[in-house]
């Protein structure tokens, strides 16, 4: 208990407890937002517009070719608060390049990505401006986070948070799906512009974002290689979430079904913003810290302390009285309950295994290697939904999820273990 304590208590220290309060805000908005969506869009536009944002899903981690997950690697380690803006600059120019290309081939080839959901085409054309949005903000966002402001880092959360659900909202009632789709990828890029000119303001930096960032104190192909490697890794762990939607959507081609297994996914996979505030918390320090063999050791023993407790609370509440929750969506979706139930087993590995472990190896600079699990996984989940959808429908997809993630969560373990097998091969640096 004094271990669990200690931790808490660094965890407060350390700016925890606002990300952990500002993040479960923005669970409960996109948790409420997704009811509200369910009950005022018809079942078959509900199921376009996930077909949708499914795809765009996939895509936007590698917004601006990843730069942005470059920055909360290679910023921590620098040695001055120059070389740190440099970095940030270099991050906004180039990252804003690649999101314009990335937002054009999405343009380009949505009528062939929507070919077996025509009715999602018009949705898929609007969420492609997400690429831009979502890479504004978490260029800013990431800013924070290497200057170790997590309560800016938090209050940022919960301001986009409002506006996401504010704009969103309103955008359901004037324009249905569409305004809906609108009000929601405008939000982030709203809420990185008013963070930009307040940090500016504040801090009184001038960043040159239309000036060249000069030589940067990393390699330019070592930061471009780390950025490129975490954006696939995370559009392959994206997949083992959203291909299912998709699988379904292309193999079953009806947009009921897709609307019932996306409702079901609701609950996990929002659950994961549990452990993943925690590591977010303490990428940066993690980061510094990344040839301490014992640090890391005795950090991911301490994680586990944790959240074991955790992990099994949020099972056990679930399994006693997922039957009354599951009836927040309305009585068209009773039928995902069963589908909940199986999906709800990725909790137990996502909380102790895949979460903590692909954030270290990510902290201590080992993007490729997540991105290797990650795309392991993806082709597992692929052969499986291909085999378990057509024998099984919806609850194939929902088996092929949970065993692929299982298994790339086991062998992340696997990487973590080699990893801290090459530090002792190597001089420990202070």
């Amino acid at each position: 208990m004094k271990d669990i304590k200690n931790i808490i208590h660094s965890f407060r220290d350390r700016g925890g407890i606002h990300i952990f309060i500002s993040t479960i805000f923005l669970k409960i908005v996109q948790f409420i937002l997704g009811i509200l969506i369910i009950r005022l869009l018809s079942k078959e536009d509900y199921g376009n517009l996930s077909f949708a944002f499914s795809i765009t899903q996939l895509i936007v981690p590698f917004s601006g070719a990843g730069l942005y997950l470059s920055l909360l690697h290679f910023g921590p380690i620098q040695k001055t608060y120059q070389d740190k803006l440099k970095l940030f600059v270099h991050t906004m120019q180039r990252g804003f390049i690649a999101s314009l290309v990335l937002m054009a081939l999405i343009i380009l080839f949505a009528d062939l990505l929507s070919v077996r959901m025509p009715g999602s085409l018009q949705y898929l054309r609007l969420f492609s401006f997400y690429v831009i949005s979502y890479y504004l903000f978490y260029s800013l966002i990431s800013l924070l986070r290497i200057k170790k402001r997590n309560k800016g880092y938090a209050a940022a959360l919960f301001g986009n948070s409002v506006l996401v659900f504010g704009l969103s909202l309103l955008g359901v009632f004037l324009g249905g799906g569409p305004g809906y789709t609108i009000g929601f990828v405008t939000a982030p890029a709203i809420t990185a512009l008013l963070l930009l000119f307040t940090l500016k303001y504040r801090d009184k930096e001038r960043y040159g974002l239309f000036s060249p960032a000069g030589d940067l104190p990393v390699k330019k192909w070592d930061y471009t290689k780390y950025g490129l490697y975490a954006g696939l890794g995370n559009i392959a762990s994206q997949m083992a979430w959203q291909l299912d939607t998709i699988m379904i959507g292309i193999l079953i081609a009806q947009s009921a079904e897709v609307a019932v297994y996306r409702a079901a996914s609701l609950i996990p996979f929002s659950l994961v913003f549990i452990p993943s505030v925690f590591m977010q918390t303490d990428f940066v320090y993690i980061a510094e810290k990344f040839e301490q063999k014992k640090y890391l050791i005795a950090y991911y023993k301490k994680y586990l302390m944790v959240f074991s407790l955790i992990t099994a609370t949020v099972l056990g509440v679930w399994y006693a009285a997922g039957s009354r929750i599951v009836g927040i969506f309305g009585p068209e979706y009773r039928e995902a309950l069963p589908l909940i139930n199986v999906l709800m087993i990725n909790v137990f590995s996502t909380f102790l295994l895949r979460v903590p472990l692909g954030n270290m190896l990510a902290a201590v600079g080992k993007a490729s290697w997540n991105s290797y699990s990650a795309f392991a996984m993806l082709f597992i989940n692929l052969l499986l939904n291909l085999w378990l959808i057509p024998v099984y429908g919806v609850f194939g997809a929902a088996y092929a999820t949970v065993a692929s993630i299982g298994l790339s969560s086991l062998l992340n373990l696997v990487l973590f273990m080699i990893y801290l097998q090459k530090l002792d091969k190597k001089p420990v640096s202070q």
